[in-house]
Order: structure tokens, then C-alpha cells, then sequence
């Protein structure tokens, strides 16, 4: 099972780049709106030898400031999407077994092979739906920086490729019970 502690740790690096991201975008917009916009437009006002340094920040931070309202939401959806995988894969969502657990041997077994076979299939088609949208939509630009919607719909599919091969180890283990 080495390759799917790897793939963990890849998806793991992942998830921190999108937080570092999304953290650093706003923290331009923060820097931005208070800094630039707020404080040093005003001592720009009333000193003439501080207008080009405002002019500079200004410009530097303003093109990215545009984008850094919108581009951390969709990053947050990378975020939870492979923190949903990291999770599965640690068996840490929230389960109800109480079922499950009443149950002798052979009726959780059944219990959890449909349990795995609905999971499977809700993945399928949210593979199939999402590679469907992506064709359909993903070329589309985000309104605020030319940046194509299919790279943030790409979590769709990717995550549920991620999730299906979270769960194999779990159908392995279920058929190797005696």
C-alpha cells in the first residue's frame, strides 16, 4: 500500500498549496484595501512626493487584488474536496452503523458491500457529470482574471477518481473476510 501512501502525501501538498494560495490572495486584498487604497492614498493626497510610491503599490497590488475575491472561493472548493478525500481514506466521516452493528456477520457484510456499491455509484456518475460539465463549460473564464473555469471544475472528477480508489481498499478487505 506504499503507492496510496504516496498519493496521500501528493494530495495532502495539494491541499496545502491551495490554503497557501488562497491565504496569500487574501492577504493581498487585505494589504491592498487598507494599505494602499486607505492609508497611503491619503498621505499621497496631501504629499506630492508620495504620490508615485502609492501609484506603484497601487498598481502592483491592484491587479491581483481584483481576482483575490473570487479566486480563494474556488480554492476552498480544491480545499475541501481533497481534505474529503484525506478523510475517507482514514475513515473519519461521520458513519451510522448502529444497523450495521445489530447485524450478525453475513448482514453486515451485505450491508456494507451495498454501502460500497452505492458510494461507487454515486462516484461514477459524479465523474461521468462533471467531465460532461467540464466539455460544456470549462472554457469559460472567471470574471475577474482570464483564467479558465474548467481548472477550478477539475476537482470534480479528480476527486472522484480519489474517492473510488480511497474505497478499494475497503471492497478488498470486505471480500477477503471469511
Amino acid at each position: 500500500m506504499g503507492l496510496l501512501r504516496l498519493l496521500d502525501k501528493l494530495v495532502e501538498v495539494a491541499a496545502v498549496l491551495a490554503f497557501a494560495a488562497s491565504s496569500l490572495l487574501i492577504c493581498i486584498n487585505v494589504i491592498n484595501r487598507y494599505t494602499v487604497l486607505g492609508g497611503m492614498r491619503r498621505i499621497a493626497k496631501d504629499n506630492e512626493w508620495f504620490v508615485p510610491y502609492y501609484q506603484f503599490s497601487r498598481d502592483l497590488l491592484g491587479s491581483v487584488s481584483v481576482m483575490a475575491d473570487e479566486v480563494p472561493g474556488y480554492l476552498l472548493v480544491w480545499i475541501a474536496f481533497l481534505g474529503a478525500y484525506l478523510v475517507l481514506r482514514r475513515e473519519g466521516h461521520i458513519s451510522f452503523d448502529m444497523l450495521q452493528e445489530a447485524l450478525p456477520d453475513g448482514g453486515r457484510r451485505i450491508v456494507a458491500a451495498l454501502n460500497l456499491a452505492m458510494i461507487a455509484s454515486f462516484l461514477l456518475l459524479l465523474l461521468y457529470q462533471s467531465v460532461r460539465m467540464i466539455r460544456v463549460s470549462g472554457a469559460t473564464e472567471i470574471e475577474t482574471a482570464e483564467i479558465a473555469q474548467g481548472w477550478f471544475m477539475a476537482i470534480l472528477p479528480l476527486s472522484a477518481v480519489l474517492f473510488l480508489i480511497a474505497i478499494i481498499p475497503r471492497a478488498y478487505a470486505l471480500l477477503k473476510q471469511d
